[in-house]
């Protein structure tokens, strides 16, 4: 017998009727083994279909909560712009009378300007990298 074989695996140390029923044996295993990997490869996509449908119905609670759009009016987007037109970084005060005239929160306000100025900065940015690149 060779070092690296198993002994288990020899067929010298059983019967021939022994190494039948071990044949016999494993081909019936085999059939079931297959049986048993469709039933797991169902178990999992199941699982994977489960996992989903919740995934799908925390998305659908999470726009409930938070509305992509959010609706401000027309007057108030003006007034916002002209504000930021004049003063990019508005003070408390002035920040804080915005947001007693709009009836928001003093948060609400200093993070549109913030986002804005961002926005802003981030098109200044491609247009002074435009025209260096154009000379």
């Amino acid at each position: 017998m060779p070092w690296d074989q198993n002994p288990e695996q020899s067929n010298g140390n059983y019967s021939e009727d022994e190494q039948k029923g071990k044949q016999k044996s494993r081909e019936e295993g085999g059939e079931a083994g297959g049986k048993r990997e469709q039933e797991k490869d169902e178990e999992i996509e199941k699982e994977m279909e489960d996992e989903q449908e919740v995934k799908s119905e925390r998305e659908n609670e999470k726009q409930k909560q938070y509305p992509k759009t959010r609706l401000v009016s027309k007057s108030l987007m003006d007034t916002l712009w002209a504000k930021f037109k004049l003063n990019k970084c508005p003070t408390i005060q002035e920040s804080l009378s915005l947001s007693f005239e709009f009836d928001m929160t003093h948060k609400q306000i200093s993070q549109w300007f913030h986002k804005k100025r961002k926005k802003y900065n981030k098109e200044m940015s491609k247009r002074k990298h435009k025209k260096k690149h154009m000379r």
